[in-house]
């Protein structure tokens, strides 16, 4: 590289980014001329003038085993060329192997040149946007407000302005990526593996780097955990819960805000603020984490928001040697630091991958017989095991072949969180039980905050002994396609907050005591029957739940909801989400006389309720419907209604007038004829249309994917 015509710099004169980046270039496009040389002391990269050490670019500091290396190499540099000459002629294999060790370091200079050029085009491009000017502007108020404030002689009296200014700098702060954030999410800095090396594959094909101390050696570690220890104690428990779970695994928010209440990060306290709820508070730490660069959304084709999170395996890898660290350890700075997610908690994991069954994946290799201490256990979770029975008994023979399950499991009196269902998002993930014994372990379990037994098959019903559960927060039956009834027992759990029967479509009981579920807010998949059939449930079966704020229904009837069950929906007065599925649908050809019955749906006894109303309710998805037209939903009546999802069935119109609905969902619904100005007149702040297989719906600006979104927005 010829430095001759490059611009002299003088010592601490600041660069511009596009000079910096331009150097850069030169250097890495010198060092493959430096490979397998004997002596570097003459080389031109090192005469240039001026020297790096007056430019302002961080430089990465070499290991001692590379500076080692090169004050060794640089010292042979000095013999005379026959010296040299005849030193090769006797030692031509340490040469070559000094050679190797020389173009090793030149391949770590160079990677470490690459990431840090990475960063600043980062950086440039930063300094472009749009962000940059908001910054400025900010400043230059808040300088000129400084300035005018100086002046004064009186008391300070705009503080609303710096209020306002703080909130402004506080939102721009958030959005401003970390330079730790640039430096592990570049190209560059995910090609590489252990040693510095790059690799032409992908992230997805790394080695398990968790359990190389070479990763832990790296400056790539270091930064995660510079930055980990800082967080706060919820921010680690949702880390920690994308590091015990299988690489690449999309994590729904969900399960991490049931564990999260189950395991007493997130509070149950009572607040009615939605700023204060789990799920809000659950949003907020995934958006700061995804800010920080530890995990990244997992986006679904026509979804509009984010519900699923999954982190990329480096991170992941780093995450799990943090987990993994005693208190002893300390972190990179030699701080004497307690890293106890993991504590106390046991994973069941199918037997071929046994390095990670146990405690934790600290445990790796050890028997797990000496480390499970059934009594002092507050979390066991399944992550793939297709069978957690026989796990289960396996662990309970460990000490002594004579103990059973459930003798084993009735230890566990501080335990939180039993979650052995199926937490991955494909429903065609299997989990099966041969006995469900096991179960009659629940009732020491008086610690208990969430239960999930999610799509395991062969649980017919669940043991009496569910009603002991008194803290029982969550309980997660969904999927579990054998069970049959729904115990009356379970109206003792006062503290549920969150029941989810959905998909249970052997159940012929819906418990009549629901109404004693004071604390309930989620309740999906209840069933809602022929009123002759007194084992089924009725709207009337909830009256009592006035914190409700989300209902999913499975009517097996086709008149509903009659009269009697909309003056029910009255008494749901916190409902804010409400989903209806049909699950009967009218044959195409009817007798005149059941189309003539069909047809008074919603217009009988003109003194009862005609109307669904529901002041508080934003989003309604109707699945199946099976009529025309629901003549009981009118706008009027939904003011808040923001959210309007219709799928399937019989749906051709709506009722006329003018919907404050921002997102319209329409699916399969082959009888639906309208055209976009129709619906712009019925919809006027529509902001987000979502079309699927409805033929008769014309000229709506949707893209290849059925979608519209307002641009404005």
């Amino acid at each position: 590289m010829d430095s001759s015509n490059d611009k002299q710099t003088n010592p601490g004169e600041t660069l511009p980014f596009t000079e910096i980046v331009h150097i850069i270039e030169k250097l890495i496009d010198s060092l493959p001329m430096l490979k397998s040389k004997p002596s570097l002391e003459h080389h031109p990269i090192l005469e240039s003038k001026p020297s790096l050490e007056h430019h302002p670019i961080p430089q990465s500091e070499p290991s001692l085993e590379a500076k080692a290396i090169i004050t060794a190499t640089t010292t042979s540099g000095n013999s005379s060329p026959k010296a040299a000459t005849k030193s090769e002629g006797n030692n031509s294999s340490e040469g070559r192997k000094e050679d190797g060790k020389i173009d090793y370091i030149l391949e770590k200079i160079q990677n470490n040149l690459n990431q840090i050029k990475e960063s600043f085009i980062q950086l440039q491009k930063l300094e472009e946007s749009e962000l940059a000017k908001q910054l400025k502007n900010c400043l230059s108020n808040l300088k000129t407000l400084l300035e005018s404030e100086e002046k004064k002689t009186t008391g300070n009296n705009n503080a609303p302005l710096f209020s306002d200014i703080n909130k402004k700098l506080m939102k721009l702060k958030y959005q401003i990526p970390s330079l730790r954030k640039l430096s592990w999410t570049s190209p560059t800095a995910q090609s590489q593996t252990r040693g510095g090396s790059t690799v032409g594959g992908s992230v997805q094909e790394l080695p398990k780097l968790h359990k190389s101390e070479s990763l832990k050696d790296g400056s790539f570690y270091k930064e995660i955990e510079d930055i980990f220890v800082r967080l706060e104690d919820k921010e680690k428990f949702f880390l920690s819960c994308f590091a015990v779970l299988t690489e690449h695994a999309v994590v729904k928010r969900r399960l991490l805000t049931y564990w999260g209440l189950g395991e007493g990060f997130l509070s149950e306290s009572n607040s009615e603020t939605d700023e204060e709820t789990p799920e809000k508070i659950v949003d907020k730490i995934l958006e700061k984490l995804q800010e920080m660069g530890f995990i990244e959304p997992a986006m679904r084709k026509r979804k509009q928001e984010v519900r699923s999170y999954k982190m990329d395996p480096l991170v992941r890898s780093a995450m799990i040697m943090i987990c993994k660290k005693k208190k002893s350890d300390g972190d990179s700075n030699g701080n004497a630091v307690e890293y106890s997610a993991l504590a106390n908690k046991a994973f069941l994991v199918k037997r071929e991958e046994k390095s990670l069954v146990g405690e934790s994946p600290s445990q790796e290799g050890e028997d797990q017989s000496q480390i499970l201490d059934p009594e002092k256990l507050v979390t066991l979770f399944n992550v793939n095991e297709h069978s957690p029975d026989t796990q289960l008994n396996i662990l309970a023979k460990k000490k002594s072949k004579d103990v059973k399950v459930v003798h084993w499991l009735s230890k566990m009196k501080s335990f939180q969180v039993l979650y052995l269902g199926r937490w991955q998002k494909s429903a065609g993930y299997h989990i099966e039980v041969k006995d469900t014994a096991f179960l009659k372990g629940l009732k020491s379990m008086g610690e208990l905050k969430f239960l999930s037994l999610q799509g395991i098959s062969r649980i017919k019903e669940l043991p009496r002994s569910i009603g002991m559960l008194k803290k029982l927060v969550v309980l997660d039956l969904k999927d579990c396609y054998n069970l049959e009834e729904l115990s009356e027992d379970i109206s003792s759990l006062t503290k549920l907050r969150y029941l989810d029967i959905s998909n249970c479509y052997l159940l012929g009981k819906m418990p009549k005591q629901l109404s004693a579920l004071s604390e309930l807010q989620v309740l999906k998949g209840f069933i809602i029957g022929d009123p002759q059939r007194k084992n089924l449930g009725t709207l009337q079966d909830l009256k009592g739940l006035k914190k409700l704020k989300k209902l999913t229904i499975i009517a097996t009837r086709n008149d509903f909801p009659t009269p009697e069950d909309l003056v029910a929906f009255l008494e749901l007065k916190a409902l804010q989400k409400l989903t209806i599925a049909w699950g009967v649908q009218p044959k195409t050809a009817e007798d005149p006389e059941k189309t003539r019955k069909s047809s008074k749906h919603g217009k009988a006894t003109e003194s009862s309720v005609q109307i669904l109303k529901l002041d508080e309710l934003e989003k309604l998805d109707l699945q199946c419907f099976p009529y025309s037209t629901p003549t009981w939903l009118k706008p009027g009546d939904l003011p808040m209604l923001e959210k309007l999802y219709i799928r399937g069935g019989n749906f051709t119109t709506l009722e006329k007038g003018t919907w404050n609905v921002k997102a319209l969902r329409l699916k399969y619904l082959s009888g639906m004829k309208t055209n976009w100005r129709e619906l712009k007149e019925l919809f006027p702040g529509l902001d987000y249309l979502e079309r699927v297989k409805c033929p008769g719906i014309t000229l709506c600006p949707c893209d290849e994917n059925g979608v519209w979104q307002n641009p404005k927005t």
